[in-house]
Order: C-alpha cells, then structure tokens, then sequence
C-alpha cells in the first residue's frame, strides 16, 4: 500500500506544469544594447500603466489587468561586479497602448497618450527616480501578433544612456 501511495505522490508531483503566461512576449530588439549591460522589452497585454505619486511628489507605477490595453516595458541593466556595493545600474522604458491602435506615429507632447516614463535606478544622490517624457518621437505598429516600434526619447531631469530604442519583425 505504501508503495502504490508513493507511486501516486511521485506521479502527482511531476505531472503537474505551470502554466506559461501567453500574454508576455519578448520581440527582438534591433537597436544597440550597450555593451556593459544587458537589455530587454517586453509586452504585457490586458494590461494598464496607473501612474502614481507618492507624498514628497516622487512617481511611481503599478500595473493591473485591463482589458484592451498593453504596456510595453524596455529595461537596461548595467553590469556591475558583485563585490562592489551600491554599484546596481538600471534604466526603464515603459509605456501603453491600446490593443486597438494598428499604428501610432507621436511626438514630443503628444507621447503622453502613452503614459511614457523613464525610470533610473542607481547609487546617484537627487538623480533617480520616474520622470515623464515629453521630447521624442515614438513610431509604433501592431497586429494581434506582434507589436513591432521604434523610440527615441529625451529625459532632461537625469543624466540617461539609452535614449533609442528599436524592435524589428
């Protein structure tokens, strides 16, 4: 009996598989990652950018479920060598779209309707933090399939490294 018990657990255990989340897709970037660092996007679909604010006036955001809405998040981490304390580097990208738009062409002013943030992220006293971005140009194209776009932005509050950002078909 014991045996048939610990076959059974055994069997349970491995047949169980964690569903993979279908809504995340990784395209392939073509624009140049700088060399000390590793970079990345990724889409988030059914899903909102809810910008927020926190009491000395500092952004932050969140991102929840929303029907008809994706948010695509590009982000640069520096590398850095593990003994060496408070020596993390990290840029962010992130912003939303309708599922609906097909294609987007926006600049300067006009990128707000996606929300855009820069986040950076490092041991740099009064130069991180999320800012809006307002200088730029975003061209963008989507299917049900793919999100393919092309980004260039301006952030004049901090210092940035990444400030063009490419994904192709």
């Amino acid at each position: 009996m014991k045996k048939i018990i610990a076959l059974f657990l055994f069997g349970l255990l491995f047949s169980c598989n964690a569903q993979k989340n279908s809504s995340t897709a990784m395209p392939t970037l073509s624009s140049e990652c700088p060399q000390d660092g590793t970079c990345e996007v990724e889409i988030l679909k059914n899903k909102q950018l809810i910008l927020l604010h926190d009491e000395l006036g500092g952004m932050y955001y969140d991102i929840k479920d929303q029907e008809g809405t994706t948010v695509i998040h590009y982000q640069y981490n520096r590398t850095t060598e593990a003994n060496v304390q408070d020596g993390h580097y990290r840029e962010d990208i992130i912003f939303e779209i309708k599922n609906s738009d097909t294609s987007l062409d926006l600049t300067d002013s006009a990128l707000q309707q996606t929300k855009l943030i820069f986040g950076r992220h490092c041991f740099c006293k009064g130069q991180t933090g999320y800012f809006k971005i307002d200088q730029g140009n975003l061209k963008l194209t989507s299917n049900k399939k793919e999100v393919t776009f092309s980004l260039s932005l301006i952030c004049e509050k901090v210092p940035q490294i990444i400030t063009f950002i490419e994904t192709k078909r």
